[in-house]
């Protein structure tokens, strides 16, 4: 009977128009207790795997996936996903409106088993820009993400060694820094403005904080806690960049590192710390004045996520110094928080909402009256969680530019639309 009622669940939600989450919870309901207790781990489970979708990052569910354990890696086969995501919007300001990109990419990923347990792996992913683009000066923030104006571009591309317990890689990746910021950047078409992660007007790629560029990383699980701590395996993150360039200057950083540290509990509440580091040469401090730098950039980050079945909220707090720049491309030492929930009113029916504020220091008199203060609102109608939906919000925005400028409201609607093919083979 168990067998049956699993298996015919699928099949229910499709006929009531239902996530398989609800339907799993219905069923729990009405199950005995034993039988309820496995009906409730499979609606856990699929609500983190909707949430794993919501990263940017695309080996993000791979990485859960060591994170549960390496005693199968040997029977896994080699594979090869090619991957693409439509993703449209129709935007309106108080000074334009129009059809938009809105992050559309595709791309290439490569696992091969080198010996056993130990993998090589290879990513490629391109970014598209395929309508005319919104005025950012307008809309700061919403197309942060991009960080490049051409029609193609390269969003990811390195190569890595995968073992049960350190991942490697070295090239273009997103950050140690993003796998914090990445709980409350979530917003479609908006949002990630407050963290320093798309810093300075770019994907953060320069500075180590977003897309890094050329960086070395290492990740590590760690899982040595006694077996009665409702703890997962623990995850260490480092990286190290060097001579990248200063974003809107003609110099260069020195050495730039970034470390994460994120603790999740089996009760799905996770907490993480990331603080990113690059040196500025003291020979060039005395030139950089004139744009706000005095020191080297940090970026420091705390966060914690928290969900449910229906509900998911991520909060998150940073300390940036000669991080984050005007749009006048002064930098400033600030404070920010950026905040994002969401709540499953009905069927394939969400509720979204949070804010994103980043204020420059009282002392900051090159930042003039610049700063960041919105609220964000909305719903999506998801037919596959993250991976295909369309969406609606709108951003209430209280923010300023450097000479007083109040920025007008946006309000968006949008589609994206996820599709991916995987190829296995075995070569012993």
């Amino acid at each position: 009977m168990k067998i049956l009622r699993l298996s015919l669940l699928p099949i229910l939600c499709f006929a009531a128009q239902l996530p398989l989450g609800n339907a799993l919870l219905y069923a729990a309901e009405t199950a005995d207790p034993a039988e309820a207790a496995v009906i409730k781990d499979a609606a856990k489970e699929q609500a983190r795997d909707r949430e794993i979708n919501a990263s940017e990052d695309p080996s993000a569910k791979r990485e859960v996936e060591i994170q549960k354990g390496a005693s199968r890696w040997l029977d896994e086969p080699n594979d090869i996903n090619l991957y693409g995501s439509a993703r449209f919007r129709y935007r309106e300001t108080d000074s334009d409106s129009g059809w938009s990109d809105g992050g559309s990419r595709a791309g290439v990923s490569l696992r091969y088993q080198a010996i056993p347990r130990y993998w090589l792996t290879f990513r490629y992913e391109a970014g598209f820009n395929l309508f005319t683009r919104v005025s950012d000066l307008l809309d700061p923030g919403a197309s942060s993400g991009e960080g490049d104006n051409s029609d193609i571009f390269t969003r990811l591309l390195y190569v890595g060694l995968e073992t049960p317990l350190l991942v490697a890689t070295l090239g273009k990746n997103w950050s140690t820094y993003y796998k914090v910021a990445y709980f409350t950047d979530r917003f479609e078409g908006t949002g990630g403005s407050a963290s320093g992660t798309y810093n300075a007007g770019t994907d953060g790629g320069p500075t180590g904080t977003g897309r890094a560029d050329n960086v070395l990383q290492s990740r590590f699980y760690i899982d040595y806690l006694p077996d009665g701590w409702d703890i997962k395996p623990f995850n260490l993150n480092v990286q190290l960049q060097n001579n990248e360039p200063i974003p809107n200057t003609d110099y260069n950083y020195g050495t730039t590192a970034g470390f994460s540290a994120i603790i999740d509990t089996r009760n799905d509440f996770t907490v993480g710390i990331a603080l990113n580091w690059a040196d500025v040469p003291d020979d060039e401090l005395g030139e950089l004045a004139s744009s706000g730098i005095d020191d080297d950039a940090v970026a420091l980050l705390v966060g914690s996520r928290w969900l449910g079945q229906r509900w998911y909220t991520g909060l998150t707090v940073s300390r940036l110094v000669n991080q984050e720049t005007t749009d006048e491309n002064i930098y400033f030492d600030g404070s920010g928080v950026e905040l994002y929930s969401q709540y499953q009113v009905n069927g394939p029916w969400w509720l979204v909402a949070g804010l994103n504020a980043l204020v420059p220091d009282k002392g900051e008199t090159q930042a003039g009256e610049y700063k960041v203060e919105y609220g964000i609102i909305g719903a999506r109608y998801s037919i596959d969680g993250f991976t295909k939906m369309f969406y609606f919000n709108a951003r209430l925005d209280n923010g300023r530019l450097a000479d007083g400028t109040a920025l007008g409201n946006t309000y968006t609607i949008g589609i994206r639309w996820d599709l991916g093919k995987k190829f296995n083979w075995r070569h012993y």
